[in-house]
């Protein structure tokens, strides 16, 4: 393991230390911007992706990721969130020519026209050897609406639906990819939003809305490994550990299989041997009963042509426990 990765490590060892300490001041549940699984592939693959996810997800799992960018990579991937709520994510990266670094841009939008909650991603990745970097910065912002019912006092006659806005200037994701022991083994870790604060506007007729106020994003510590022992198969684990006292340890894992590998040796098996892929993904809570089991199930046809290929990609993910409203992600991404 190099001096980076080491670093990197370290500062996570930090941040679990630290957290005991702030966990009287910041909560483990997220609020607002609480973090899902993104893509057809990492939802497949119930979110294990940090040692390895792939292409326009990579800026939203693990930045360092994206120095796996060969030259450029666009995609757009649509979600309706437990049978409630429309997501959006459009990501981008692009390899700056003969150099090293690659730069990547996203939009993550979700809500209606009761709430809805927006994410600017601007990251960055940088590749040394076996070793992959990557930071990115994140602009949140979210507000209210006038749709949905008006509750009104019968008393007092005032409403109470809270009107607002939120504004987040500041959020950081930091990680790291390596793949010491060769092309078929790769760890990841990340640390997700650090200094995330987020300033809130509210106000209703009623005079009971909070007013101003901040809040932060709880920061997240997370371990990755993939193991490709053949192009047929790839397998990934994900870990991250509780960092507050009201925090929820959690564990993923993921297999993803290309079939068409197993095809004998011929003249078209190159164009067609990763045509296919299945995914299946398993994740939970760790120490607690409650709504913690997630069953993922997905697919995703690929074709090259021209020196670029085109994935199209979908994912159906049963969330145990929430009344069978379960969530569907289908995109695409486009790369060279």
């Amino acid at each position: 393991m190099n001096k980076a990765m080491r670093t990197l490590y370290a500062a996570g060892a930090i941040v679990s230390m630290l957290s005991t300490a702030r966990a009287v001041d910041v909560s483990g549940v997220p609020g607002a911007f609480a973090p899902v699984a993104i893509g057809g592939r990492g939802t497949a693959l119930a979110g294990a992706q940090t040692a390895a996810p792939d292409g326009v997800e990579a800026i939203i799992y693990n930045p360092a990721a994206m120095a796996d960018t060969r030259d450029w990579s666009g995609g757009y991937y649509y979600s309706n969130m437990y049978a409630l709520v429309p997501y959006h994510f459009t990501s981008g990266t692009y390899r700056l020519p003969g150099r090293p670094y690659v730069l990547g841009v996203a939009w993550l939008q979700n809500g209606d026209e009761v709430y809805s909650e927006n994410e600017v991603l601007l990251g960055g990745a940088y590749e040394r050897g076996w070793v992959h970097l990557g930071a990115t910065y994140k602009l949140r912002f979210a507000g209210t609406g006038g749709g949905g019912s008006e509750f009104i006092d019968p008393e007092a006659g005032v409403g109470h639906q809270v009107q607002g806005t939120a504004l987040g200037l500041l959020g950081f994701d930091i990680g790291a990819t390596a793949r010491p022991f060769g092309p078929k083994y790769a760890v990841g870790v990340t640390l997700k939003d650090l200094f995330s604060r987020i300033s809130w506007d509210t106000h209703n007729e009623a005079g009971t809305a909070l007013g101003q106020y901040a809040e932060y994003v709880p920061v997240t510590l997370r371990y990755g490994f993939l193991f490709d022992p053949d192009p047929f198969l790839d397998m990934v684990v994900d870990y991250e550990p509780s960092l507050y006292h009201d925090g929820l340890t959690k564990l993923a894992t993921g297999v993803e299989v290309i079939p068409l590998e197993l095809l004998p040796d011929s003249r078209v098996k190159p164009y067609l041997h990763d045509l296919l892929a299945a995914r299946v993904g398993y994740a939970r809570n760790m120490f607690t009963k409650e709504a913690s089991h997630r069953l993922s199930l997905g697919a995703g046809l690929g074709y090259r042509y021209l020196g670029m290929r085109l994935n199209v990609d979908m994912a159906y993910e049963w969330v145990y426990n929430f009344d069978h409203h379960n969530n569907v992600r289908l995109g695409f991404n486009l790369s060279r």
